[in-house]
């Protein structure tokens, strides 16, 4: 049994927020607000409880209203909803104070959502966050394995125990090799991360941490490396350096002959890099067949790729109105040449003079390079520096899901500083 010193979750039952219509809840009145505590005597605590738990054909709910408590005996059809919806539920906050969090070097005056350190393993499961497992329970694990949760995305960065607790910080004893273990043997699938921080877990310590990941096989589906990300807003933090052209280079090289040494003894290379490794070595992207289904594109590993492949379909399916005569696209340093590249061929294509604004970041510093990091005062710089088209086609991945950029600006925002027409587009992401 995975060994830990923290205490389980404590039990909160959770409350509604609304009742769909012409659903089972309508019809015996339940009510915004109401409490949700138990179905078939388990606590409710969040909405994985509540759609784990509610899928089975007889029912016996609790509910607090009006802070009077009510049971109701519900017969359903085995994968019928009963309708409620749920306020946010609250994320566990993460206990390590890693020497390359990106929240500690983030922008003052960024979205505030960008300040919070969440590490939630329900996270993990239902959007495909990187939880770090430092801050669970003997409960948490049992409920992971009951409950099916799987898979699950975990930030290792190095299988060196002392190593990786020097690097993350946290206080709590974890035997990482353990835990995987505990959850590969319970049939949970795993993607794993690791955050290359150069002198930290580069060299021995990064090969030595992707050949005991791929020990874990088939339960381990993924491990992916990343280079760190630095800021400009580092004052008193650990000194770091950035990984280079040099290293970018070694570490494709080295993770060539590890993918084949795995492919040989698994059938999978399993190990794969980010994009930026490739992009800042000056070397071309990988076909789709490294990717394996791209199971960490948004960890920006096979995004540039799967770009590439898309793109003929997406420059047909690109809708630009016939008054417009020329466009221009905006994107970073990193990714520059790439689009670049593919700019020369839609004009070709469309006949619509087209040319590419490189954006600098400044907002978060010189280091950060890409995409989907542009904040919108750098953009809009940039943009009033170059000659524009008639149309601005902006990346996707600046914007969240609520349309904000890093400073929390929205495309109508930028419309009105600068006078342009903008559309969002994701082929440019």
């Amino acid at each position: 049994m995975v060994d830990t010193r923290l205490e389980p979750a404590k039990i909160m039952p959770i409350k509604i927020k609304s009742v769909m219509s012409k659903t089972i809840a309508d019809k015996i009145a339940l009510q915004a607000n109401d409490v949700l505590i138990s179905i078939n005597n388990h606590s409710i605590n969040d909405v994985i409880d509540y759609q784990f738990y509610q899928a089975d054909e007889v029912l016996r709910i609790k509910i607090e209203q009006n802070n009077k408590p009510k049971t109701y005996l519900i017969k359903k059809g085995y994968s019928d909803d009963l309708g409620l919806e749920f306020y946010p539920m609250k994320y566990r906050r993460c206990i390590c104070n890693c020497i390359f969090c990106f929240v500690d070097q983030m922008h003052p005056q960024a979205r505030p959502s960008l300040k919070i350190k969440d590490d939630d393993f329900r996270l993990s499961f239902l959007f495909g966050n990187f939880t770090t497992l430092t801050n669970l329970s003997k409960s948490d694990y049992l409920r992971i394995v009951n409950q099916r949760l799987s898979p699950l995305y975990i930030s290792v960065h190095t299988t060196n125990d002392k190593l990786r607790r020097t690097m993350m910080r946290y206080r709590v004893i974890v035997n990482i090799k353990e835990r995987l273990r505990f959850l590969a043997d319970n049939g949970i699938q795993i993607h794993t991360q690791i955050v290359l921080v150069p002198g930290w877990n580069d060299g021995t310590e990064l090969e030595r941490t992707v050949f005991d990941l791929a020990g874990f096989y088939p339960y381990v589906q993924s491990i992916a490396i990343v280079p760190v990300g630095l800021t400009k807003f580092r004052k008193r933090l650990t000194s770091i350096k950035p990984v280079d052209e040099n290293l970018a280079k070694k570490v494709i090289s080295d993770s060539i002959k590890w993918r084949e040494k795995l492919k040989q003894k698994l059938g999978t290379g399993l190990v794969t890099l980010s994009d930026e490794f490739f992009l800042i070595a000056n070397e071309k992207i990988p076909q789709e067949e490294y990717y394996d289904d791209f199971p960490q594109i948004e960890n920006g590993v096979g995004m540039t790729r799967r770009f590439l492949v898309d793109w003929e379909k997406a420059r047909n399916d690109l809708k630009i109105n016939r008054n417009i005569k020329s466009i221009s696209v905006v994107t970073a340093e990193l990714i520059y040449p790439i689009i670049k590249n593919l700019a020369v061929k839609f004009q070709k294509y469309t006949d619509i003079k087209t040319n590419v604004i490189k954006v600098r970041n400044k907002y978060l510093g010189k280091a950060v390079t890409v995409t989907g990091l542009l904040a919108a005062c750098d953009v809009i710089k940039a943009i009033k520096k170059s000659i524009c088209g008639d149309l601005i086609l902006l990346p996707e991945n600046m914007f969240n899901a609520d349309g904000l950029t890093l400073d929390c600006k929205t495309i109508d925002d930028l419309g009105k500083e600068t006078g342009k027409r903008f559309k969002i587009i994701r082929v440019f992401a």
